[in-house]
């Protein structure tokens, strides 16, 4: 073969791997703009289906809801993640985005308490609990086909990208929010302008459908089926096998989880509800700093395969704990506030949540199973509740440095878990 043949198998080669990270990444922006609208729009949900005197109360029993969706990733982790290691990566994109993107649309369809009562909420919430099941399954089916798909040298980097457009989907959801809030006239809690968003998953899902149905399995997996390798009960083998895995990717997923839903959920919504600022101006800049979020994730991906995935995970958590409360501080004092503590708690979430890490972390037959296993608990038992916790320590203490004060002491527990975390960027095969 000649030089120049060489040289163009491997940009097509490059060219193949580039499109099939871009393909994914746009099926996950897809889902998470599905998934941030109802985090967005918890406020003005809020009175429309859980009716009552009290603002606190009504905030709580929004916020419960939203946790939903992420206290049910576990059994969507399970049942996607298992999926995908008997059957192949591939097998689960479609189902998932579907399934998020219908039950998505159904909530700007679904009645409010003054018209069928008690079914609002009920369907509500079981809407809520669809989309953990899609959401389960994400992380550990897109990202591993990232990871299994990006050479040694780029790992860090390529699978990055998924938190990047995770960040990008939740900004997409948020700035629609804030698009909607601004051509509107009447009074946002009164009419029902918000609903058109989330029908506006309909045709999202199609796209998504469209871009993912032409992505191949990875080789990897394709070897496993060729040698008879497949492991036909990955759950009890991953939990005999890779146990201190686990709980090393939940410590670190869960200190981003609680960051996130802490700056980027929970205290918008808290500053509008207290009138400390209108929706449109919250949602606007956390739409911003999520797009500094999403450039941070790829930026410190790279640097993670450069100069390993530890110094940066490590630094980055060590100035999340120090700075959570002086930020929860800030963003609860003004606008400018906001925007500095989204800022820097966003690109220090970018240095923790590397996807690499946790990949790495597990083998190839148990790889979706451990990754969607790790981040369904992390993000039900921490990250999920976050919102809720948010809210009583707020309503309990009147003190906003308190949910700081949580998301440092979670951040810490992450710190325990990088102490003895082995570094795995250099690593030629995975």
């Amino acid at each position: 073969m000649s030089a120049s043949q060489t040289r163009w198998q491997s940009f097509r080669g490059a060219l193949s791997l580039r499109t099939a990270v871009l393909t994914l990444c746009l099926g996950n922006a897809v889902q998470w703009y599905d998934f941030a609208l109802y985090g967005a729009f918890a406020t003005i949900i809020g009175p429309v289906f859980f009716p009552a005197e009290d603002p606190a109360v009504v905030m709580l029993a929004a916020f419960a809801t939203y946790s939903t969706a992420l206290i049910i990733r576990p059994v969507g982790a399970l049942l996607f993640g298992r999926m995908a290691d008997l059957r192949g990566r591939r097998a689960v994109f479609v189902p998932v985005i579907l399934l998020m993107a219908g039950a998505t649309a159904a909530v700007g369809f679904l009645p409010g308490y003054a018209t069928i009562g008690i079914l609002a909420p009920i369907t509500l919430i079981m809407l809520r609990a669809a989309q953990g099941l899609a959401a389960g399954g994400e992380l550990g089916v897109a990202a591993v086909l990232i990871l299994e798909r990006a050479p040694s040298y780029q790992r860090g980097q390529l699978a990055s990208w998924h938190t990047a457009t995770l960040a990008l989907g939740l900004g997409a959801g948020m700035a629609v929010a804030s698009a909607l809030l601004l051509a509107q006239r009447s009074d946002p809690w009164e009419i029902g302008w918000w609903r058109l968003a989330f029908i506006l998953a309909l045709p999202l899902a199609l796209v998504a459908r469209f871009v993912r149905r032409r992505v191949s399995e990875t080789s990897g997996f394709l070897a496993l089926q060729e040698s008879g390798e497949v492991i036909k009960k990955p759950i009890p083998t991953l939990w005999a096998s890779d146990r201190l895995a686990i709980m090393r990717g939940f410590a670190l997923i869960a200190a981003g989880a609680v960051a996130f839903n802490t700056f980027f959920i929970f205290m918008p919504n808290h500053l509008a509800a207290t009138r400390k600022l209108d929706l449109t101006t919250t949602l606007s800049i956390s739409a911003a700093m999520l797009a500094v979020t999403a450039a941070a994730a790829v930026a410190l991906g790279r640097l993670s395969d450069v100069i390993g995935r530890r110094p940066v995970a490590i630094w980055s958590c060590v100035a999340l704990v120090v700075l959570a409360a002086p930020m929860s501080i800030a963003a609860s004092a003004s606008q400018l506030g906001l925007l500095l503590a989204q800022l820097i708690i966003g690109c220090l979430l970018a240095g923790v949540l590397l996807v690499a890490m946790v990949g790495e972390l597990f083998a190839t037959p148990l790889r979706s199973t451990g990754m969607s296993l790790t981040a369904g608990l992390a993000t039900a038992l921490l990250g999920g509740t976050a919102p809720v916790i948010d809210q009583i320590l707020v309503t309990t203490l009147n003190l906003d440095i308190a949910v700081g004060v949580y998301v440092s002491l979670v951040g810490c527990l992450a710190l325990v878990a990088l102490w003895r975390w082995p570094e795995t960027a250099f690593k030629p095969t995975i």
